[in-house]
């Protein structure tokens, strides 16, 4: 069986003190590990004054697997990341990427279980201080003990995704399968809010991501790299996502309006000569073609199917095929009503719209997971 390469992703600046702890407590740490797995460190250093990057290099001289990155200037942490994230996918050819901090705070005891959960089908498998058997720093004060719970609560409910418990997590390993469809060059943050929102691009994606127990220990060497606007940026990254998310629904509620229009019209004027269900049938398909159009041109125009033929066509059918799944939304919804209340011009035009709204549900969540899916 062919091994799968990891890389340890490592950003670095001034961190003399801890470097060379780090990597040989990685490299025991490697021994550990299945032998389905390939182990390489990658240093991302952003040109530290202190010597960081030599140290690195003394490294590497003796264990290939060691790599180091120069970036010729600072710009931020999660900038730092995603250049090393990139550099393992294109340069290393990573099949998986952890995140991991040079200062002590992950531990690298964790690895050989994060990619034993990795093994058993997860996709994404993030260090978590908020799950049973995790925990944060005893000597933290209680003030950033509460920005830090605070922080990871407002996001799972800003965002809505409290099936997770640690959004805030900086120890993350993940396949690069996902995180090539990610645009990572426009992530919303250079800063440590990155983190969230590549953790909310890896959940839209459908990425199966599994939560893994760990202490997080706060760096004992070195001088703490905790911006003081990090609370702000993070707000900034949750809510700036909820917006996007928010803006897309409403396009998507409004395109439903106007399939809705074409639906009611169309149901009314067959509805005199055919069954409400058939009548109804009918005016969805004629609801969705323009559902299908004007949200391609519109609602997920930065992920438009291209205008070719044989793509319009083999989208079109998908789109038809979910979109089934509200016609027999609005078939079922029809065939009670008028069974249990009989048949009126306004029960039926109330039933209409009643499954219109509970379709909508489905067609937005098929949409973005399915039909126009951002590569």
């Amino acid at each position: 069986m062919k091994q799968q390469k990891v890389v340890i992703t490592i950003p670095t600046y001034n961190e003399k003190e801890n470097i060379e702890r780090t990597v040989k407590e990685l490299q025991t740490a490697f021994a550990k590990v299945s032998a389905e797995y390939q182990m390489h460190i990658l240093v991302v250093d952003d040109t530290s004054p202190d010597g960081t990057a030599d140290i690195v290099r003394r490294l590497g001289k003796t264990d290939e697997n060691i790599h180091l990155l120069l970036n010729a200037e600072k710009k931020g942490l999660g900038a730092a990341y995603i250049k090393g994230i990139k550099y393992a996918m294109e340069k290393l050819g990573a099949d998986l990427v952890f995140e991991f901090d040079a200062d002590g705070s992950h531990r690298p005891e964790y690895i050989p279980g994060m990619l034993e959960q990795i093994s058993k089908g997860a996709d994404v498998v993030v260090g978590s201080r908020y799950i049973p058997g995790g925990s944060m720093p005893k000597d933290w004060g209680i003030d950033r003990k509460i920005v830090s719970y605070f922080g990871n609560l407002i996001a799972r409910g800003v965002l809505f995704t409290f099936q997770y418990k640690d959004m805030t997590s900086g120890f993350r390993v993940s396949k690069t399968e996902f995180l090539k469809q990610i645009d990572l060059d426009n992530l919303l943050s250079l800063q440590y809010a990155y983190k969230i929102h590549l953790y909310y691009a890896l959940h839209r994606l459908g990425a199966k991501i599994v939560e893994y127990p760990i202490d997080f220990i706060d760096r004992t060497k070195g001088k703490s790299k905790f911006p003081k606007n990090n609370v702000m940026d993070s707000l900034r990254v949750v809510f700036t996502l909820r917006l996007r998310e928010s803006q897309r629904f409403l396009k998507v509620c409004v395109v439903g309006f106007i399939g809705a229009v074409i639906q009611f019209t169309i149901f009314n004027f067959l509805r005199v000569s055919l069954s409400p269900e058939i009548a109804n049938t009918i005016a969805v398909e004629f609801a969705i073609i323009a559902n299908f159009l004007i949200n391609n041109l519109w609602t997920f125009k930065d992920a438009k199917i291209e205008f070719r033929l044989s793509k319009l066509i083999g989208k079109f059918a998908q789109f038809n095929l979910v979109s089934l799944g509200s016609i027999i939304i609005q078939f079922t919804v029809m065939w009670i009503g008028t069974r249990l209340l009989g048949r009126s011009f306004l029960l039926e035009n109330g039933l209409v719209m009643i499954g219109i709204l509970i379709g909508l549900v489905w067609n937005y969540t098929m949409y973005t997971k399915l039909i126009w899916k951002k590569k």
